[in-house]
């Protein structure tokens, strides 16, 4: 498997495979594209039409999206064990995982993603609050 995937401090979306792979112990080639380069674009289009990292080579099979890569990885190799076993823990640990990923737009606005970020200042707005207590 060869795993496309852009800067892990600065990508969430990159990070989620790239931890199920990892903490599971499944073996993979990691391709690094740096993000927000000028050749960014060109270097993810060997990869993908999608434009975007992360990107989940297996064999002759392209699967692109976090979400959509982790639920192909749990199915192919974990024999569905990347979620929970109970339907309703599952059904709620999608639930979790599907508003983490679409969701909290201010958070993703006001608050990217920068784990090396030591003591920011960010000004709280009410819907920023919102999003921050609905994680909380």
């Amino acid at each position: 498997m060869e795993l496309v995937i852009g800067n892990k401090n600065y990508s969430s979306w990159s990070l989620r495979p790239w931890l199920l792979l990892s903490v599971h112990g499944l073996p993979f080639k990691e391709v690094r594209v740096p993000l927000e380069q000028e050749n960014t674009y060109v270097a993810i289009a060997q990869h993908t039409d999608a434009g975007k990292v992360p990107v989940l080579k297996d064999g002759d099979l392209t699967i692109w999206d976090s979400l959509a890569i982790c639920e192909y990885i749990s199915e192919q190799y974990l024999g569905g064990g990347g979620w929970p076993s109970s339907v309703r823990a599952r059904a709620e640990a999608r639930s979790c995982s599907a508003e983490m990923h679409s969701g909290f737009p201010e958070i993703r606005g006001q608050l990217p993603m920068n784990c090396r970020a030591i003591g920011r200042k960010v000004p709280l707005n009410a819907t920023l609050e919102r999003e921050l207590a609905r994680i909380d």
